[in-house]
């Protein structure tokens, strides 16, 4: 799914929530993919042993048609005689989007496309994103694996969601949430609490 539209968030500090991509394999490649770590999205890629290109090309898009370079590796890439890695990291990702990578290995031509997702979310709140097929997703900060309880009141306090949630992210259905404000409160088993507002178009 790609996220479209930030709604809202709730502070200005970020956190990591790590979404790894992974390419098909290309013939001069063992492996290429891509993950978040902290702001940033980092790229990396294995050639196998032997292969070698001249030059690589590093390029991204924000629609999966259109793509940029951003980056390059001059001169001859890959070693003659072991598995060789590179990495790259894209410090200005579109944020709360998925981002797409390619590679131009010289005269090989291109990989196929990596895909890597970046989210951003408050230190004590969280942030909600809609998706093209109409769920709302919220991301959230909390310790993997740590449950907790969900409920979502409307403007005028009425209860319109409750559910328990493990791990960082809430996915509510097409159609659940009318346009509005809510108010998303997030309890857990060590009696601490996360909440905060948000918008529905």
């Amino acid at each position: 799914m790609k996220p479209s539209t930030l709604l809202k968030f709730l502070s200005f500090m970020f956190l990591v929530l790590p979404y790894t991509g992974m390419a098909q394999p290309h013939a001069l490649l063992q492996d290429f993919s891509g993950y978040q770590q902290d702001r940033q999205l980092v790229l990396r890629w294995t050639f196998r042993s032997g292969s070698l290109c001249e030059g690589t090309r590093i390029e991204r898009s924000d629609d999966g048609q259109s793509y940029q370079q951003i980056g390059e590796v001059p001169g001859i890439c890959g070693n003659p005689e072991t598995a060789f890695t590179y990495t790259f990291t894209d410090s200005l990702p579109k944020t709360n989007a998925i981002n797409y990578y390619r590679l131009e290995l010289g005269n090989f031509g291109f990989t196929s496309v990596v895909s890597v997702e970046h989210i951003t979310t408050g230190s004590k709140g969280f942030v909600v994103l809609n998706t093209d097929t109409g769920h709302t997703r919220v991301f959230f900060k909390q310790v993997p694996g740590k449950k907790s309880d969900a409920v979502i009141y409307s403007s005028s306090g009425k209860r319109v969601l409750e559910t328990t949630v493990e791990g960082n992210s809430l996915q509510i259905p097409p159609g659940r949430l009318a346009s509005g404000i809510y108010i998303l409160m997030l309890s857990f088993a060590d009696n601490t609490a996360v909440s905060g507002s948000f918008a529905v178009r």
